[in-house]
């Protein structure tokens, strides 16, 4: 295990302005010492705090940076204990649990400030082995994302029926291109089921190798993820107070390498919310139907000031 960080080393450190278009400048991390990183810049949600898919893809970077070049990524499980500010740098500590035949296996540590954690980390890496082959089809193959609209068009009238789920508006992150297909159907509250699907890529192309590439799809893998679990609700929550919603765990199955900066086919559907949580569970697929991964997301899903909500 790393030793802990100084406490120079603890004191709150300013990120340096990103211009929130180039994400693999975003997940780029700076070495500090043997299995210890640093973040540069920060990216934050509309309530002020840490975009999720910034500690993801920056997360997945401090894995990777120690993994054979031939192992590209394989999975990423994250835990989101504490809310980061976007303001301040992100440290995080290394520990290599496995360098197997097959397999490499990473647990990561971020913290901020005076060394609260505000994330724990796992990510695995192996090269693609010898085996039976098969995949879920995609339902999209016939459809063009370029002709859909971008999210800025809608409707306000139909953007104001997502006011209850908290996070949910015609914001979208210059980063990325963003497109929703049927979307009367999909956002109105009186059709929106407990699933969604949508179209999501890199607005700027990639010009590093699989190892950022897996850092900017764990990115842009937090967008809208969560919809499934509280869009199926919105009929009932036209009447009350919003949602505070705040996703808890996060997880990546990466089925094969890619690059982000083409569209991809996200189908994220939710079997279950109960007790205040909800799960998301999305199936990836690139344009000619091949699965590229799967994401699992647990959210928390409370009306607000109920007790635990901060």
């Amino acid at each position: 295990m790393n030793e802990a960080w100084s406490d120079t080393a603890n004191a709150a450190e300013a990120c340096d302005a990103w211009d929130e278009t180039d994400i693999e400048v975003l997940v780029s991390l700076a070495p500090v010492g043997q299995l210890r990183y640093r973040t540069q810049f920060g990216d934050s949600n509309l309530n002020g705090r840490s975009y999720g898919g910034q500690i993801l893809g920056q997360a997945m970077m401090a894995a990777a940076m120690s993994a054979p070049e031939d192992r590209p990524a394989a999975t990423l499980q994250i835990l989101f204990l504490r809310g980061a500010d976007p303001a301040e740098r992100i440290k995080f500590n290394v520990r290599v649990l496995q360098e197997g035949k097959r397999f490499s296996s990473r647990h990561v540590l971020g913290m901020q400030g005076d060394g609260r954690t505000i994330v724990a980390a796992q990510a695995s890496f192996c090269a693609p082995q010898p085996g039976p082959r098969h995949g879920a089809s995609s339902l999209a193959l016939s459809e063009n994302p370029d002709d859909l609209p971008a999210l800025a068009t809608i409707p306000t009238a139909l953007m104001q029926q997502l006011r209850p789920l908290g996070p949910y508006s015609p914001h979208i992150k210059p980063s990325m291109d963003f497109r929703i297909p049927d979307i009367e159907r999909q956002l109105s509250a009186a059709t929106a089921q407990p699933r969604l699907r949508f179209w999501l890529r890199s607005k700027r192309p990639l010009v590093r190798g699989p190892t950022t590439q897996a850092a900017v799809f764990a990115y842009l893998s937090d967008w809208w993820l969560n919809f499934s679990s509280v869009g199926g609700h919105l009929r009932d929550l036209q009447s009350r107070e919003p949602l505070y919603v705040s996703s808890l765990n996060h997880c990546i199955w990466f089925h094969r390498a890619f690059s982000p900066d083409a569209w991809m086919h996200v189908e994220t559907e939710s079997p279950c919310a109960e007790g205040g949580r909800g799960l998301s569970i999305a199936r990836v697929h690139d344009r000619d139907g091949l699965m590229l991964a799967t994401l699992v997301q647990e959210t928390l899903m409370v009306h607000s000031g109920a007790n635990g909500c901060s």
